[in-house]
């Protein structure tokens, strides 16, 4: 008796040795998790292993080099209406970093696919990648995961098919909530219903064919009445290959509540880098499409490296041609002096050239009368060197250079014509069409215009 009291006295004393705080149970509850799931053994490990001295250490040292980019992530995901501790989920992404890359190509703070991007309206063509705009992008996964909480009702099913797919959350309530209803009532498992749900899940689990049939069981899951927590869906079925979830979603998820919790014990002190004024750090101005960040960091009086990294997704540092106006990223600290000097940024003409066989960049400078520096500067080369078919950027002084056309393609969209385009770019229509060898006025979307100056 005494030895079983003495283990079960063991056992009370590991559930409850991290001593969870409110502040913890604020996280899960605001991520709809059961309060419960504090106890839950692999949360628990995974918060010994990322709060120990190195990990700290990373961490902190994460935080601080991304200390100007948080708070503003923060003020975004506020306007959305998402719990604070989403921004954990950016950093489980990316840790942080604004222009992170995956082996499978997805991109950025939130780790976009591009397809994915683009249906949440972040652009990505021959002048932008918004995916890398860490605010235009941390709006875009605000409205993703909004609209996967509509679909489950729960945030933490949200993050859950934010990372493995909204299939592999629908199969994963199917098959836990089965499992279940069947641990519950037991002899309910040879009704002919069940033995038919059961059949069609293990099909699936063994040729992920006809995922329609899982999606028919999950929306009549209601009539069971079971209610499914984030540790059913997070436990390990023994002798079973593939799991409700994913390993690495699973650990995605616990993840995400053990870095909020570590910030709570750590780093969410007053004046620290969690509760700066989100107006010290990054605002966002409009400006001339074509402009150069050379050209509007003198404006600002900023260094122009500072200013590339705050606008990563700009390609060749030169705004869309195709726009009026296009945001760009500056410190808020520079909005005066924008303000004082917007009207003063040199709208200079550039060329983007492709390094043909031969080429130097005294050759390339000659052509088109620019010292070849300048060139190099421009383009932030560390040498004289160039590769066959690398991209420069070549800043066109029009009082200096004769004969060469300034060049730029432009995509047509919806509602575009041939008069709206040559009027946009201040050209005549019929060098337009002549330009581009066109002899009726039909064009249709996603034809490339070039617009030759």
């Amino acid at each position: 008796m005494n030895k079983i009291l003495l283990i079960l006295f063991i056992s009370f004393i590991n559930l409850n040795a991290l001593n969870f705080t409110k502040k913890d149970l604020q996280i899960l509850k605001d991520l709809d998790i059961e309060k419960s799931f504090v106890h839950e053994k692999h949360l628990q490990n995974l918060y010994n292993n990322l709060s120990n001295k190195s990990h700290l250490h990373f961490y902190k040292k994460n935080l601080i080099k991304s200390s100007i980019y948080i708070s503003k992530i923060k003020e975004v995901l506020n306007q959305e209406g998402l719990p604070s501790s989403f921004l954990y989920l950016s950093m489980a992404e990316s840790n942080f970093i604004i222009d992170a890359r995956s082996s499978s190509d997805a991109l950025g703070l939130w780790q976009f696919m591009s397809e994915t991007g683009k249906n949440y309206d972040l652009r990505s063509d021959e002048y932008v990648d918004e995916r890398l705009d860490f605010i235009k992008s941390t709006h875009a996964a605000s409205k993703y995961l909004k609209a996967l909480h509509k679909r489950f009702d729960k945030w933490y099913l949200a993050i859950l098919a934010y990372n493995c797919g909204e299939g592999r959350v629908i199969e994963a309530i199917t098959r836990a909530s089965i499992d279940k209803y069947i641990d519950r009532y037991p002899d309910k498992k040879n009704s002919p219903k069940i033995k038919e749900y059961i059949k069609t899940i293990n099909e699936y689990r063994k040729t992920k064919k006809d995922f329609y049939k899982i999606n028919n069981i999950y929306k009549n899951l209601e009539e069971l009445n079971i209610h499914i927590t984030a540790k059913d869906l997070l436990r390990i079925q023994k002798k079973l290959r593939r799991q409700y979830l994913p390993r690495e979603s699973r650990i995605y998820l616990r993840k995400i509540v053990v870095l909020a919790m570590i910030a709570n014990r750590n780093f969410l002190k007053k004046g620290y880098i969690f509760d700066r004024d989100i107006n010290s750090t990054i605002t966002t101005v409009k400006l001339k499409g074509g402009l150069h960040l050379r050209s509007i960091s003198k404006a600002l009086e900023m260094k122009y490296s500072t200013l590339s990294r705050m606008n990563l997704h700009i390609k060749q540092k030169i705004l869309p041609f195709d726009v009026k106006e296009y945001d760009v990223n500056i410190p808020y600290s520079k909005l005066a002096i924008y303000n004082k000097n917007k009207n003063k940024i040199k709208n200079e003409s550039f060329v983007t050239y492709r390094v043909k066989k031969g080429d130097t960049l005294s050759t390339i400078g000659n052509k088109y009368k620019v010292k070849y520096s300048l060139i190099k500067k421009f383009n932030d080369l560390k040498s004289n060197r160039l590769l066959l078919n690398q991209k420069l950027v070549i800043p066109v002084i029009s009082n200096k250079i004769k004969n060469v056309k300034v060049k730029t393609i432009y995509k047509v969209k919806k509602g575009d014509s041939l008069s709206t385009i040559a009027y946009r770019f201040r050209i005549n229509i019929q060098k337009l069409k002549n330009d581009n060898k066109i002899r009726t006025n039909k064009i249709k979307i996603g034809d490339k215009i070039a617009i030759y100056k």
